[in-house]
C-alpha cells in the first residue's frame, strides 16, 4: 500500500540532484561570473551549489576577473551526487585557478 502512494509523491515531488564547488584563486577576491549568462556566482574563495532534476554531470563554465590581472575563462564538471543542498556544500568539489598579472 505505501509503495504505490510512494511512487506518486517522488512523481508529483521529482527527485534533486544537488552539487557544490569550491572555488578558489590565486590571488584571492576574484569575481566568478557565469559565461552561459553573465551572472556574478561570487567572489573567490566561496562554494556555491547546484541543484538539478538528474544525476548528469554539468559542465560549469567561469570566468575569473579581478583588476590588475588577465580575466581567466575556465571550466569544470560538477557532479550532482548529493540529495541536498547542505550534504553538498558539506563535500564540495575543489576548483583552483591562478591569476596571470596584466603586463
Amino acid at each position: 500500500m505505501l509503495a504505490p502512494l510512494l511512487a506518486v509523491a517522488l512523481l508529483i515531488t521529482g527527485c534533486s540532484y544537488h552539487g557544490a564547488a569550491f572555488i578558489q584563486s590565486q590571488p584571492p577576491g576574484a569575481e566568478v561570473v557565469n559565461v552561459d549568462d553573465d551572472t556574478v556566482l561570487g567572489v573567490t574563495p566561496f562554494k556555491v551549489w547546484w541543484r538539478e532534476d538528474s544525476q548528469e554531470k554539468k559542465r560549469i563554465n567561469v570566468r575569473l576577473q579581478k583588476e590588475g590581472f588577465r580575466d581567466k575563462v575556465t571550466s569544470f564538471w560538477v557532479t550532482l551526487r548529493h540529495s541536498s543542498k547542505s550534504e553538498a556544500l558539506d563535500e564540495p568539489q575543489h576548483v583552483e585557478v591562478t591569476l596571470d598579472q596584466n603586463q
